[in-house]
């Protein structure tokens, strides 16, 4: 009876940690990289437009030395688009959980550049 009661309390284990964070997608590696004369906040203003146009869900954070784009899911950030401006450059890079995602969110980031 007691394997019964602990079923419920690790489904919930298990789901809570398939949640993945900001930092968590960041670990991963890059599926776009880009460089752009745009400052940052431009950047992610025409990216924010097409992907608001495409219905995509996202939340737009502050960083240090530009901004990010973050895409929510059912489990948590599905993916994070980084920009950051230095000197005069933007770099953006697209991290994502979801490889069947990335193509659409890559090719409005990869335009606005």
């Amino acid at each position: 009876m007691k394997v019964l009661s602990a079923l419920p309390l690790a489904a919930a284990v298990l789901m809570l940690s398939a949640c993945a964070s900001v930092q968590d997608v960041n670990k991963s590696e890059p599926v776009f990289y880009g460089s752009t004369a745009r400052p940052a906040q431009e950047y992610l203003s025409c990216v924010a437009s097409a992907w608001k146009g495409q219905g995509v869900d996202f939340k737009q954070n502050e960083i240090k030395n530009g901004g990010e784009l973050v895409v929510e899911g059912t489990l948590g950030v599905e993916a994070v688009l980084s920009a950051t401006t230095w000197r005069g450059k933007t770099d953006a890079k697209l991290n994502t959980r979801r490889p069947s995602r990335a193509v659409t969110l890559s090719d409005s980031a990869n335009l606005c550049l």
